[in-house]
């Protein structure tokens, strides 16, 4: 077994322990049927390479994306108005319309911005969806707590890598530990000899 394999698997050990310890905080608070919502910002956060700088624009554009699922459903009740029971004018050409806004705000417009994350902006968009829909079927939350369960899981993403890094620096040394931590390079051929 490799120094990298070794490391990695302490990391996996100590993280392990780590998230499920602090995901149970989501059960003891009264959430626990939301404790799902935890791992799409793990998914996020790591999908965009682990990078703390993220967190913030992470946080901003999932609360905006909340903001569009508030937008669509206005748009859809306009729509819906008009649309006497037909569906395509009443549900798909709204969504239709609100997804091109989002795309030109945010990719066009403000490209960059710290709202401007769009897969973040999609996520708090679906889950709200999803809350919203679900809300008639168990005790429906706010958008705000929503929104807190998703920074939270943000910290369940940092406690994570730090956790790791603290426990295998301690074991390892700081630097073999940094060193086997870090990402292979996109052009490794660790499958090919």
């Amino acid at each position: 077994m490799t120094d990298r394999n070794k490391i990695k698997l302490v990391q996996a050990a100590v993280g392990a322990v780590a998230l499920t310890l602090l995901m149970q905080v989501m059960g003891i608070v009264g959430f626990g049927q939301y404790t799902w919502m935890c791992f799409l910002p793990l998914l996020m956060f790591f999908a965009f390479g682990a990078n703390f700088k993220m967190i913030p624009m992470m946080i901003i554009s999932y609360a905006v994306g909340e903001l569009w699922c508030i937008i669509n459903g206005i748009v859809m009740g306009i729509f819906g108005s008009f649309a006497g029971g037909n569906m395509i004018l009443g549900m798909l050409i709204p969504t239709i319309l609100v997804i091109f806004c989002i795309l030109t705000v945010h990719e066009n417009f403000f490209e960059g911005a710290i709202f401007s994350n769009v897969p973040c902006i999609f996520m708090g968009m679906a889950t709200s969806f999803f809350i919203t829909e679900m809300g008639a079927n168990t005790d429906p939350i706010l958008f705000v707590e929503l929104l807190g369960f998703w920074c939270y899981g943000l910290v369940l993403a940092v406690a994570l890598v730090l956790s790791g890094m603290v426990v295998c620096s301690a074991i390892f040394g700081k630097e073999r530990a940094m060193a086997a931590l870090m990402p292979l390079p996109r052009d490794d051929k660790r499958g090919e000899k």
